[in-house]
């Protein structure tokens, strides 16, 4: 096929995809009385140059133009704001063409996070983006209020705003607890492929192929209110359903509820401090008689103080024995301190 003409099917592709999403191929192959195999390979090219995204397998297949799908919208704080009202108007169309797992858990993480902002950040704005690229979309929600981990602070009486991570990472806590569960970060950032928060100086992430927790307190720029950006693939498996089901159990009535926690005990360790100490078990414990079941994580962790494991397994354990406590990926030292703990 000459040059002009290739360049000419591609500069047609651009210009009648977002007029025909769903049956460019057959459109362009008439256009250009050429096979459907050679309107695929111009696609595929216009798709590996990142110009385009594709959704959807087999018949269900869809394109759109990368800078047609990517948004940016602020929504003001200074009036009441539903946060469902800002989806269905600005972005759920973007969303449906994608496989329900995927556009549930977009839906429901954009829901709860940008709830956080207009219910907590006590800021005077909320700025909205969405970054598609050829095999992700990220969404991003940036307010201008107090910052999540300052609030946390404040709200806690902490001595140090890393210790905010830990808590947040917990599950059920909230700085408001007669309106919120304190559930939304905790399923959110479990539910992603990649789940960040920035804000003051300190980044927060989680990495769920690894399912480990990053804390960065190094940011060069002090970042006023909170940044909050959230990644999955556009063909992930991951069910938000599956993600709820780890996570809750059946109450005494049958009723599934959220009473479990994974917590990766490195979380608690501030600054230089050597070993898990006593100090830091509390940090742990500190909200754990909200569940019924504990985790805990000791990856990283190559040696335990026995004041730890007696805080853990004998003085928490012993005040709320009906409390299930597991730990997992132990090495043999962290595994004979904490079983010749026990009772």
């Amino acid at each position: 096929m000459a040059k002009n003409q290739a360049e000419e099917i591609r500069a047609y592709l651009l210009a009648k995809i977002p007029v025909h999403p769903k049956n460019i191929v057959a459109k362009a192959s008439i256009a250009f009385s050429c096979s459907r195999t050679t309107v695929h390979r111009h696609l595929n090219r216009l798709f590996r140059d990142g110009a385009i995204i594709k959704t959807g397998t087999t018949r269900q297949v869809q394109y759109f133009l990368k800078t047609e799908k990517n948004k940016e919208v602020t929504i003001s704080l200074k009036e009441e704001v539903a946060e469902d009202q800002v989806w269905k108007e600005n972005f759920l169309a973007d969303f449906e063409t994608l496989p329900k797992n995927v556009r549930d858990i977009c839906e429901y993480g954009f829901l709860e996070m940008l709830n956080n902002a207009i219910d907590h950040s006590e800021g005077t704005k909320v700025e909205i983006c969405t970054e598609w690229a050829s095999d992700s979309i990220k969404i991003g929600i940036y307010d201008d209020g107090v910052g999540i981990f300052q609030k946390i602070k404040q709200t806690l009486n902490l001595e140090d705003m890393r210790e905010s991570a830990l808590h947040l990472s917990k599950g059920k806590f909230t700085t408001d607890p007669d309106n919120h569960t304190g559930e939304g970060i905790f399923f959110t950032s479990r539910a992603f492929d990649d789940f960040q928060i920035l804000s003051g100086e300190m980044s927060y992430a989680r990495d769920n192929s690894d399912e480990d927790w990053f804390i960065d307190s190094t940011i060069a720029s002090k970042l006023t209110g909170t940044a909050l950006e959230m990644v999955i693939g556009l063909e992930a498996e991951r069910k938000l359903q599956d993600v709820f089901a780890e996570f809750t159990e059946e109450d005494s009535e049958g009723m599934p509820k959220f009473d479990k926690t994974h917590i990766i005990v490195g979380l608690s360790k501030l600054g230089d401090e050597r070993y898990v100490s006593r100090s830091q078990a509390r940090r742990i414990c500190l909200g754990l008689e909200k569940f019924k079941h504990v985790v805990l994580d000791f990856k990283g962790i190559s040696t335990v103080g026995q004041g730890f494991v007696d805080e853990v397994f004998r003085v928490f354990q012993s005040k709320y024995p009906r409390i299930k406590i597991e730990y997992t990926n132990a090495n043999d030292d962290v595994r004979f301190m904490i079983e010749r703990s026990l009772p």
